[in-house]
């Protein structure tokens, strides 16, 4: 009996990715709010704490439904994966090229290349599964 593992193999890269990509933002976030990132862009830490919850729970939302083999998966995996990377630049790209040391040092740089790298790496598997993904439903 012959199995097709192509659909495994498919949601297991993007699922690794997604799951990688929390190990990077986590830290990178209590930072952000250790050295008063809310209050630098002028919002409070009640609003940002709302939306991270809401972006960590789509996420989590992402896995499931790529789990259960639902193209919408990929779609969301997609477009979180490529803000995360989008944001993480846009944010924080000024400081890290400033002479000196950026927050604190080589660990604060790592889980930043982290996010901007896996949430590319994200963005892209998720669109080639989705790509390869059957037509279906969900």
């Amino acid at each position: 009996m012959s199995t097709n593992t192509e659909p495994i193999r498919r949601s297991s890269g993007v699922v690794i990715l997604s799951l990688l990509l929390f190990f990077f933002t986590v830290p990178h976030n209590v930072e952000d709010f250790a050295f008063g990132e809310p209050a630098r862009f002028g919002l409070s830490a009640l609003a940002v704490t709302l939306g991270l919850s809401a972006v960590f729970a789509a996420q989590g939302l992402a896995l499931t439904w790529t789990g259960g083999g639902t193209r919408r998966g990929y779609i969301l995996h997609a477009v979180l994966g490529f803000s995360w990377a989008v944001a993480a630049l846009a944010a924080h790209s000024g400081e890290v090229l400033l002479p000196g040391a950026y927050r604190s040092g080589l660990g604060s740089v790592v889980f930043l290349l982290g996010i901007v790298i896996l949430g590319g790496a994200l963005g892209l598997a998720s669109i080639r599964a989705l790509r390869t993904a059957p037509q279906t439903v969900g």
